[in-house]
């Protein structure tokens, strides 16, 4: 089998490979050119044929390091050997070749070097009659142009070859790119495809649910209104119409009207629903764009809600068909038509009045702290040592002054050392809470193995009681309230819909016991609740429901039911309420997740940060200010009101303490 020569030759040289010896890349190289191409100053090489910069600490590490290539070395022996390579070209005639070609009795003419008439041989290059004096010095100028040439023609030989390499690199280059863009196209096109797919069978689903929900609606309404008009009919053709009849009739007239307007409500409703489908421009990427105006989460949360709606819907008519019987006379039954549109008219200006993100306030920065992890968790204790902690239970504190002063380090210290590994430990923290004298955690295990516990550390971080924890239905989020009005931990059952307390321990001795009991302090009004977050101030108890996105206050002392607050007042779009803090004058802080649920924390995460406070004259939370952040986690309220909140970096797992007011 022949081989190629090309893969013989050195690509900084040009030449047959001279001891070859190969780079940490693979590469070779002579090693004479491989010297040569060695920074001195910097220790480093860059390899000529992949641009990879290789790092040494000295000339003498570079050296040891390179790899004799005797696999290629003798690959070069053996090209030598069959094909007799000279580095240098043959002379272009020898003197017997001249004496063979000259005629047999030398010519005497003039010579064409020395112009004298001589014995004459004829040049084998140039066919030229030279006599003997004067050979030697012809001969000698046909070998510097046959040197030239052969110069010449090595040079043409090496520029061809780089191209021919270049041509080589960037043809296996283009290829990659092509397979690569290639495999994109066909994981866009298929991800495209399901996309769509999915999307007509939940557009299917959904219209034809609409559908039955208009023939429905349809068949309902016409049935109910042949019934009274029959008992119309009916009652004119009597000849001694009975008065008590014509009031039934014109009763069940008023609830029929009821009735057309709420379905008329629903339709509309309805109506605002329908998927559109729509196919953006293509512009000059490779790919356009597919637009649908619905989108799936909201779908979703659409088949999920239609049939609470619903059933929402029939108790409202039953209510107002209730109310319209007990009403006696046929006036009060009556409801003009004006009244209505006044109604619709004050709805219409009262949801034209909600304030839009644009318009509220933004809190100003004041300053921030660097964190080596994720700031999960953030608490201020008495006004003077602030806490953050990660999920896996690395804390930092930092003496805190005022909002105006830059908080100091003091210690960082971790609270499960011995399950933590790097940033990710078998165990992970569900709530931090501080008071006096212990800093409490609720932990859950990350596998079986582990069971749930609470765990009691100094403020310096040294662990001081770990009591197991097999509640099933806890709130992940334990308060510890020292404040005078509480003085207890507080905690929901998820599964009895009941608020519950243990006392707050002081001493080593009084945690198992403290821990053992709890006290029910109030039932829940609503069994489908889902309480996920709770905070507290000096009066008043708050319980955030997911399922309603609605925040529920409760006093302190008597546990009674004091207030609500609803999420619906911001136009937020299809973000979810997901953590709410308290001020000391009773105003809410309140942050809304776009994609909390999702799982993955790689990504940026949108949140939507408010502080809402009540408006005495009509009852309702207004929006007063905003933070503009994203990666949100940790809330901590400050004695001045205020906000100290932990971040997260973008593309990263470091996070930021950061303070607006």
């Amino acid at each position: 089998m022949s081989i190629s020569r090309n893969i013989l030759l050195c690509t900084v040289c040009q030449s047959l490979f001279h001891d070859a010896r190969q780079l940490r890349c693979g590469h070779s190289f002579c090693y004479k050119c491989i010297i040569s191409q060695f920074d001195t100053i910097s220790n480093r090489i860059v390899c000529s044929r992949c641009t990879r910069i290789h790092q040494y600490d000295s000339f003498s590490h570079f050296e040891t390091s390179l790899i004799v290539d005797a696999f290629l070395m003798s690959l070069v022996t053996e090209h030598r050997r069959k094909n007799n390579i000279q580095s240098t070209p043959l002379l272009a005639f020898t003197l017997e070749q001249i004496l063979e070609r000259s005629p047999a009795p030398f010519l005497i003419a003039k010579c064409a070097e020395c112009t004298l008439r001589k014995e004459l041989v004829v040049c084998p290059e140039c066919e030229q009659v030279i006599c003997f004096e004067c050979i030697s010095q012809h001969q000698l100028i046909v070998n510097n142009n046959v040197q030239e040439n052969w110069t010449k023609c090595k040079d043409m030989w090496n520029f061809m070859y780089k191209k021919s390499m270049l041509f080589d690199e960037q043809q296996f280059d283009l290829e990659s790119h092509m397979y690569e863009l290639k495999s994109r196209i066909e994981k866009r096109s298929n991800f495209l495809l399901e996309t769509i797919e999915k999307c007509r069978h939940i557009y299917q689903n959904k219209i034809t649910q609409y559908s039955e929900t208009y023939n429905t609606i349809r068949q309902e309404i016409t049935t109910q209104f042949q019934c009274i008009d029959q008992n119309i009919q009916l009652f004119l053709n009597s000849k001694d119409p009975d008065p008590i009849k014509a009031e039934q009739i014109l009763k069940e007239i008023n609830i029929f009207k009821t009735k057309l307007r709420q379905r008329s409500k629903q339709t509309d409703e309805y109506a605002h629903k329908l998927p559109i489908y729509s196919v953006s421009d293509f512009d000059s990427s490779l790919l356009g764009t597919i637009s649908i105006e619905t989108s799936l989460e909201h779908l979703k949360l659409i088949n999920d809600d239609d049939d609470n709606r619903h059933e929402s819907y029939i108790q409202e008519e039953e209510e107002e068909i209730n109310d319209n019987e007990s009403v006696s006379s046929t006036e009060d039954q009556q409801i003009p038509d004006e009244k209505v549109h006044e109604e619709e008219v004050k709805e219409c200006e009262t949801t034209s009045q909600v304030p839009t993100l644009e318009n509220i306030p933004v809190k100003k920065l004041l300053w921030s702290l660097h964190f080596k992890f994720v700031p999960q968790y953030i608490a201020l204790y008495r006004q003077s040592i602030l806490f953050a902690s990660d999920r896996w239970g690395f804390v930092s504190t930092w003496a805190y002054t005022n909002a105006r002063t830059k908080p100091v380090p003091k210690k960082s210290f971790v609270l499960f050392p011995q399950f933590r590994v790097g940033t990710w430990s078998r165990v992970y923290v569900e709530s931090f809470s501080v008071y006096k004298p212990y800093i409490c955690v609720f932990v859950k295990g990350s596998d079986e193995s582990l069971a749930n516990f609470i765990a009691f550390f100094t403020h310096a971080g040294q662990l001081q009681l770990k009591v197991e924890y097999d509640h099933r239905y806890t709130l992940r989020q334990l308060v510890c309230d020292e404040s005078s009005k509480g003085n207890c931990i507080w905690a929901v059952d998820r599964g009895m819909h009941c608020i519950y307390k243990h006392d707050l321990p002081r001493t080593n001795k009084e945690i198992p016991t403290f821990l053992a009991t709890h006290k029910t302090t109030t039932r829940l009004n609503d069994r489908s609740c889902d309480v996920i977050r709770m905070a507290v101030n000096q009066n008043i108890l708050a319980l955030l429901d997911s399922r309603t996105q609605i925040v529920t206050f409760y006093d302190k002392i008597t546990q009674k039911e004091i207030g609500v607050y609803s999420a619906e007042c911001l136009p937020t779009g299809e973000n979810k309420l997901w953590r709410v803090e308290i001020f000391p004058d009773n105003s809410l802080l309140l942050r809304f997740d776009d994609n909390e649920r999702t799982g993955d924390r790689s990504q940026v995460i949108h949140h939507i940060v408010v502080h809402v406070k009540k408006n005495e004259s009509n009852g309702k939370y207004e929006p007063i200010s905003q933070i503009q952040a994203t990666n949100v986690y940790g809330f901590a309220i400050g004695p001045n009101s205020e906000v100290i909140a932990g971040l997260r970096k973008s593309n990263c797992f470091e996070g930021l303490i950061t303070c607006y007011v």
